[in-house]
């Protein structure tokens, strides 16, 4: 019995590591970097069972063929991008045009959002106002008071004759109510959920998630930023309180790329071609030169670290990120440490509290290597601080839902509008003035912290790769 017992243990471990060795080698195959893959092969080798299905949940994606199909998807749809209202001067935004593959527009107007009240006030109002078409996209949407005026705005409006799509990126069995769906769909509202690359688990998947947040009224009037549709972004969740984030309605020409970001995102969802639908020519409206970026993970560049690498090499003098998560990727820490080598008032606005505690205390761990450098970190103290945007020198601005970490860099679908001008930096400079106002300067190394937050920190940043 005892024999049987070993020659049984023998073969399980045998099968284990074969398994190990196995789902290894196709991490090396799928992961977006070196840094990754090695994350993941330690993971798999040192704990095989855990790792596997950690891995297989997390980590495996039919990659290749997802990234040729999405890339050939996407460039039918922006071939119907239309010709005019492209600035035919060289612009401060080229650089950006040319990692989004998209030209930079002229006659543009952008107007900020500051927090939930004024952001859900301007997009439910133009929801209303909607004549012809609407296009709807968020990450979350959730089945509170926010989520249902949500809803009931989007009814009444498809009731009244305006075609509405659309999209919500949520998991299996844990999104919205079955009743709250089937309200929209019985209003004639197509509905529709991103997908990814085709994984093992089918939609359960936490990677390669859509994190865009984008409305579109009739073709003329468009919105984007950091807010989804829940009371957590008007603070009135207990667990996290006050709530810090910006949103910007927009007008001009750009209009006619987010609204055809949004008809390549339903086209891979469902098949169903909208180009011709989101194809537009906008009026000019303002002084504003701008361009849309939406890093993907199917982009061969890597768009969102690239975007965060241009930001650091185009400012001159300034470069201010607010982002609620800083886990950089090795190229773009670089590039920041050497921004503010060259002089570069480099200050980054983070949160002074946790959403996630992984990606908190990780974060931390890097606050050392800019600091070392003469750049500043800076934590927000009144609310938890969730925008993503940037100003760069007096001329640029970026808002949009690129976090500056690791997954927004390579692993999540992505969106954000630069604008070249000054009257959309004197406003971004503002708010962001304010917001240092009201944070702190971190003075502290992390080796003088509390043991035990330096210890955590360390061992956070070690995740770094797969956060």
């Amino acid at each position: 019995m005892a024999d049987v017992l070993t020659i049984s243990n023998v073969a399980i471990a045998v099968g284990l590591g074969g398994l190990a060795l196995v789902v290894s080698y196709r991490a090396v195959l799928t992961s977006r970097t070196p840094q990754g893959a090695t994350a993941w092969i330690l993971l798999i080798l040192l704990l095989p069972l855990l790792g596997t299905v950690l891995y297989l949940v997390f980590g495996y994606a039919d990659y290749k063929s997802f990234e040729r199909e999405r890339r050939q998807s996407d460039e039918d749809i922006f071939d119907m991008a239309s010709e005019a209202r492209v600035a035919d001067t060289p612009s401060r935004l080229d650089t950006f045009a040319r990692i989004a593959r998209l030209p930079v527009t002229e006659g543009n107007d952008m107007e900020l959002l500051i927090d939930g009240e004024a952001t859900y006030d301007a997009v439910f109002g133009a929801i209303g106002t909607s004549q012809k078409t609407l296009f709807v996209q968020y990450y979350t949407i959730k089945d509170d008071e926010v989520g249902r005026e949500l809803r009931d705005a989007l009814i009444e409006r498809a009731r009244a004759g305006v075609s509405v799509w659309l999209l919500h990126d949520e998991l299996p069995f844990i999104g919205l109510p079955r009743s709250f769906k089937r309200a929209l769909q019985d209003a004639g509202i197509h509905m529709a959920r991103p997908s990814g690359p085709k994984r093992l688990l089918g939609r359960f998947q936490f990677n390669y998630r859509n994190h865009r947040k984008l409305v579109v009224v009739d073709n003329e009037l468009a919105f984007t930023g950091g807010l989804n549709m829940s009371r957590t972004y008007l603070g009135r969740d207990p667990s996290m309180g006050a709530w810090r984030d910006t949103f910007i309605r927009v007008r001009g020409p750009i209009v006619e790329q987010l609204a055809l970001h949004f008809a390549s995102d339903w086209r891979w969802a469902t098949g169903e071609d909208l180009s011709e639908i989101a194809a537009c020519t906008p009026d000019e409206v303002g002084p504003l030169k701008a361009v849309s970026l939406a890093p993907s993970p199917a982009e061969e560049t890597a768009a969102g670290n690239l975007y965060f690498i241009a930001l650091a090499h185009v400012a001159q003098h300034r470069l201010w990120i607010a982002s609620p998560y800083f886990v950089p990727d090795r190229d773009v820490l670089t590039a920041l440490r050497f921004a503010a080598l060259r002089g570069v008032d480099l200050r980054i606005l983070v949160p002074g509290r946790a959403d996630h505690y992984l990606t908190y205390f990780a974060a931390m761990a890097y606050f050392d290597d800019l600091r070392a450098v003469g750049g500043e970190v800076w934590t927000y103290d009144p609310a938890f601080t969730h925008q993503k945007v940037a100003l760069v020198d007096d001329d640029i601005v970026s808002v949009g839902s690129i976090n500056l970490d690791i997954r927004s860099g390579l692993l999540n679908f992505e969106l954000t509008v630069l604008f070249e001008g000054k009257s959309a930096a004197d406003a971004v400079e503002k708010m962001l003035t304010a917001d240092f106002d009201n944070a702190t300067r971190v003075d502290t190394d992390l080796s003088d912290r509390p043991f035990l937050t330096g210890m955590v920190a360390r061992v956070a940043r070690l995740f770094a790769p797969v956060l």
